[in-house]
């Protein structure tokens, strides 16, 4: 399966053999997909609310939102916002629940990376609870680090912070995945 990239406006697409598409917009251009992806967020982290989402998302310029659907709809995605000039935060994400285990969260996260790199991002920061130890396995994996804990009213949560290299892979020449 070889990777496909394509760009138009402020909208960025990669496709891959098979029907997934991966899709790289800012989430107030695009509020259909936006609202998809709260859907598959809710379903996984059982608090994600549209509304809760556009009001955060509009306390900042810079916003970015990472896909991936196909015919059956939004399989994943990764939502984010620049917190401060060269640190970006991954806010939300998740894999819907039958399409979990394919390398979706890892191609989505890949993507996420690679675009911050190219927008001049040196660091990346995200957060996660205990009780979604596959994202904290993957986050680890991926060269995150832990730099803290915060205590919230529904628990720990776990802070994660990883240094973007400079060298980001195309997608073209990312290895390929199940």
């Amino acid at each position: 399966m070889k990777w496909g990239y394509l760009l138009s406006g402020t909208r960025a697409a990669f496709g891959q053999a098979g029907g997934m598409h991966f899709e790289l917009v800012d989430p107030l251009d695009h509020r259909e997909l936006l609202a998809a992806c709260v859907a598959v967020g809710g379903q996984r982290l059982g608090s994600c609310r549209m509304g809760k989402v556009l009001k955060t998302l509009r306390l900042y310029k810079k916003r970015l939102l990472v896909a991936a659907r196909d015919e059956r709809g939004v399989a994943g995605f990764k939502l984010g916002f620049c917190e401060r000039p060269g640190i970006f935060h991954s806010w939300l994400g998740a894999v819907a629940l039958e399409r979990e285990g394919q390398g979706i969260g890892r191609r989505l996260m890949e993507l996420q990376h690679q675009h911050l790199t190219e927008q001049g991002y040196h660091k990346v920061r995200t957060g996660t609870r205990n009780q979604f130890k596959r994202m904290l396995i993957l986050n680890l994996l991926s060269g995150f680090e832990l730099v803290g804990v915060r205590q919230r009213r529904d628990g720990p949560h776990i802070q994660l912070e990883k240094r973007l290299t400079l060298a980001a892979k195309s997608p073209e020449s990312s290895p390929e995945r199940p």
